[in-house]
């Protein structure tokens, strides 16, 4: 559907990098949300917050099918969102081969449960936390809040995100575990299944946006559609969101820029 990605993953660490090095004191970088070599997050803070009495939070987990990627190319979306007056987290969770899925899901709950408790070191909001993920990052924020999906480590949150925001996610694992991109995951169909959302209950009190671009593979349309589907009925409030004309990399454009449509929709939630 895009052919060659490197354009995309080479603008993403080009322009990550240019906003880290703007961004100067209001940029933590590397902080420890656990004792692990992958546990590690990027914190920026707003310059100038719209309420610095109440700034809320938005805690990023990347994508790279679970194997690639970092917080460190993902960067350059804080820049929109400090400029909305959210505080931004980019966070490391491990890759595949060397950590599996389960231990990752456990490092995003992890994760989201420090920057909950230390929340009043750096000045946001705890009750006004938000997650948002991409693609593979989608997935394990979306088991993140899925009491029933065991990770390695506590299968509930102790600090409960006020929404999330799923973009190009993948919430049943079945067809992953028949293709390529499973040989350093090492799922089999049992365990696939063990680790979708599509067959689970989601925190029913986590607003959700599922965001998916038009030129997306059919299975991950189909997905995304199904994932919302189960969601509105076991009771979330859930936003169904396609982007016109984008594909599965260059709709990250869309959430870094904050005169775009979507990123609109997403910022405003803090204003509900």
């Amino acid at each position: 559907m895009v052919g060659d990605i490197t354009p995309f993953i080479s603008s993403y660490t080009t322009e990550s990098q240019r906003v880290r090095d703007s961004h100067g004191a209001h940029l933590i970088t590397d902080l420890p949300y656990g004792a692990g070599v992958e546990e590690k997050l990027d914190l920026f803070l707003p310059a100038m917050p719209v309420n610095p009495e109440n700034i809320p939070l938005l805690i990023f987990a990347h994508g790279g099918y679970w194997q690639q990627l970092s917080k460190d190319e993902h960067s350059f979306l804080a820049s929109a969102w400090t400029a909305a007056g959210y505080a931004f987290a980019s966070i490391n969770y491990g890759l595949a081969p060397a950590s599996n899925i389960p231990q990752m899901i456990s490092r995003c709950r992890q994760a989201i449960d420090w920057l909950g408790e230390n929340y009043c070191h750096y000045g946001f909001d705890k009750g006004d936390i938000n997650v948002m993920g991409h693609s593979a990052g989608a997935h394990l924020l979306a088991c993140a809040i899925s009491p029933g999906i065991q990770g390695q480590g506590r299968s509930t949150l102790l600090t409960r995100p006020q929404r999330a925001i799923l973009i190009g996610g993948i919430y049943d694992l079945e067809p992953i575990s028949q293709t390529y991109v499973n040989e350093p995951l090492g799922l089999s169909i049992e365990s696939a299944r063990a680790l979708s959302p599509q067959f689970y209950n989601i925190d029913p009190f986590v607003a959700l946006d599922i965001v998916y671009a038009e030129h997306e593979t059919k299975e991950f349309i189909r997905q995304s559609k199904a994932f919302a589907d189960k969601c509105s009925i076991t009771g979330s409030h859930v936003e169904l969101t396609e982007v016109q004309g984008r594909h599965h990399f260059d709709i990250m454009y869309d959430i870094a820029h904050t005169e775009t449509a979507l990123f609109q929709q997403l910022s405003e939630f803090a204003d509900k």
